[in-house]
């Protein structure tokens, strides 16, 4: 009767609390869009006028540890800087009792048999998981990851049986370097049992040219976040914000995370093979950061000549902050 009584007592909070949000949502709509201030000045504002209700500020706590449980169940275990390094393609598997599995074999492993351990794979190597049942034995967060490659998923979180596959192609950059951080945290904190004959390697335990193209493609992606490092040092992001008629763009001496001597003003970045861009914020005054020949032969106009850079529209060429119409 209790455990009902509870139950049904959260139940009650929850339908309130989810009430109060449509409301709340529908208010900060229409004032901002009737005021064009932005959503995030809005939340503030009622935030610390409904602070002096004791309702609100328990169903806060309440809310935010409702979150902190579920993200808590759901969030992969974290990475860390220094578990990165790049892939060694090489496994011994006549050595320290490693193994070379089929699919099937490998599916045997996946947690529901008292009499096999728990093991996963990513890019064909295979890891002994067992030790953290808490997270990929079966019924837990991790455990479609159990008995399997599902490399692609490490980076996607597609985990329908379309998404939980090895295969990495048409991935981006980014997401080939996340598979690359999870090759490194699973060579640190789990024990490297053997590899899967499948896609990356052969039924010898040899690497096929499938993972050399993988990990050739990983190293590109390397090089083109440590020139995007570069860039972003000499073009940092702008400042922005955004609310239902658009938005603005204005550029500080801290804008994108790069502490600077001077703020600059607000340019799109062109990003020439795909035509896309960001936006930068330019130093306009004084001999250029870019090193490019058309900054080299301008004077005292900084990096403002860059062939990469396009103004926005609307804005003046001196002007630190720009207005984005949507």
């Amino acid at each position: 009767m209790e455990k009902n009584r509870r139950k049904k007592d959260d139940a009650g909070v929850m339908t309130k609390t989810l009430a109060g949000v449509a409301a709340l949502t529908f208010l900060v709509s229409f004032i901002c869009s009737s005021y064009d201030i932005t959503f995030s000045h809005v939340i503030s504002t009622i935030d610390v006028i409904l602070e002096e209700s004791e309702y609100y500020r328990s169903t806060k706590e309440w809310m935010a540890s409702s979150i902190d449980a579920t993200w808590q169940e759901v969030s992969i275990p974290s990475r860390k800087a220094e578990h990165l390094q790049a892939i060694n393609p090489e496994v011994d598997v006549a050595a320290g009792g490693k193994h070379v599995f089929t699919p099937e074999q490998l599916h045997f492993f996946d947690g529901t048999r008292d009499s096999k351990p728990c093991y996963l794979a990513i890019l064909g190597r295979v890891y002994d998981v067992d030790g953290k049942k808490e997270y990929y034995g079966p019924g837990k967060s991790y455990h479609h990851f159990a008995g399997r490659d599902a490399t692609r998923a490490f980076t996607t979180g597609d985990f329908t049986e379309n998404g939980l596959v090895a295969s990495t192609h048409g991935l981006s950059h980014d997401e080939l370097l996340s598979i690359r951080d999870w090759v490194s945290f699973y060579d640190k904190e789990y024990p490297l049992v053997g590899v899967v004959a499948d896609l990356y390697y052969d039924s010898d335990g040899q690497p096929t040219a499938e993972l050399t193209d993988v990990l050739a493609r990983v190293e590109k992606a390397n090089e083109y976040r440590k020139a995007q490092a570069v860039e972003i040092e000499v073009f940092p992001p702008c400042n922005s914000e955004y609310n239902q008629n658009g938005g603005r763009v204005w550029c500080s001496t801290k804008s994108g995370g790069v502490e600077r001597q001077w703020a600059g003003v607000p340019r799109k970045l062109i990003e020439q093979t795909t035509k896309k861009f960001r936006c930068a914020c330019v130093k306009n005054f004084g001999p250029g950061v870019s090193g490019a020949e058309e900054v080299k032969t301008s004077s005292n106009r900084g990096d403002l000549d860059h062939p990469d850079l396009e103004l926005f529209q609307d804005c003046s060429p001196t002007s630190n902050s720009c207005k984005i119409v949507s």
